[in-house]
């Protein structure tokens, strides 16, 4: 039996709620269903229909190119066929990202020196990003640094938009990045310091989140 730690990560959920991750994924994934009949179905969810936020029926293109339409009441079992695609889903966001996109790989030197040249964008008064605090050695932590960073550019980018936004910007010469289970972000004078759960799922809104938080620091 597979014994890959990532399943240890996956929590129960409800048929309804695994099918609805499933429906919002942007690339395909192999389900099989069974049914209280004893009926077994395996193949590709197109659409679920909703009443008052609540799935009724499910409508699935199976392997032989059929179309099965299935009421959600008469669904016993979901059974993920490809996991590794769902594991972000799967395991609520403990797992930061799907397996598959950690193909091409990410050393922590070449992410330091990422850092760097990036780092350039967020204004010249910027002396140093810190990121010795954070476990680097796991690939998905240096992958949602990355990530981090990107979202913290485009919040940057809004708030420098008028002169306020660039003046006070001005005052932050040196940004910490630092584990937590919270985000939060404190300034203490002239250094900026991030503290979000680097292992996990970063939040999809996390750019507009960044944003929120600091305008209420500068």
């Amino acid at each position: 039996m597979n014994t890959s730690p990532y399943y240890k990560a996956f929590v129960a959920q409800t048929l309804e709620g695994v099918l609805q991750s499933i429906f919002k994924k942007e690339e395909d994934v192999l389900i099989a269903i069974s049914l209280t009949n004893g009926v077994y179905l395996e193949g590709l969810l197109i659409d679920l229909k909703k009443d008052d936020n609540h799935t009724t029926a499910i409508c699935l293109r199976t392997q032989n190119e059929e179309i099965s339409y299935v009421h959600m009441h008469s669904i016993a079992m979901v059974t993920v066929k490809q996991p590794k695609k769902m594991v972000v889903e799967l395991s609520q966001g403990a797992i930061s990202r799907p397996l598959s996109s950690t193909s091409n790989e990410l050393t922590v030197l070449q992410l330091k020196i990422w850092l760097k040249n990036e780092k350039l964008q967020l204004g010249s008064q910027i002396k140093h990003i810190n990121v010795e605090a954070l476990n680097l050695k796991e690939e998905n932590n240096r992958l949602n640094v990355q990530d981090l960073f990107v979202a913290f550019k485009n919040c940057i980018e809004s708030i420098t938009k008028d002169s306020l936004g660039k003046e006070a910007w001005l005052g932050v010469d040196n940004i910490v990045i630092q584990q937590a289970e919270k985000l939060q972000l404190t300034i203490e004078a002239s250094t900026l310091t991030i503290s979000i759960a680097i292992h996990k799922a970063l939040p999809q809104n996390l750019s507009s989140l960044l944003e929120e938080k600091l305008l209420q620091l500068l």
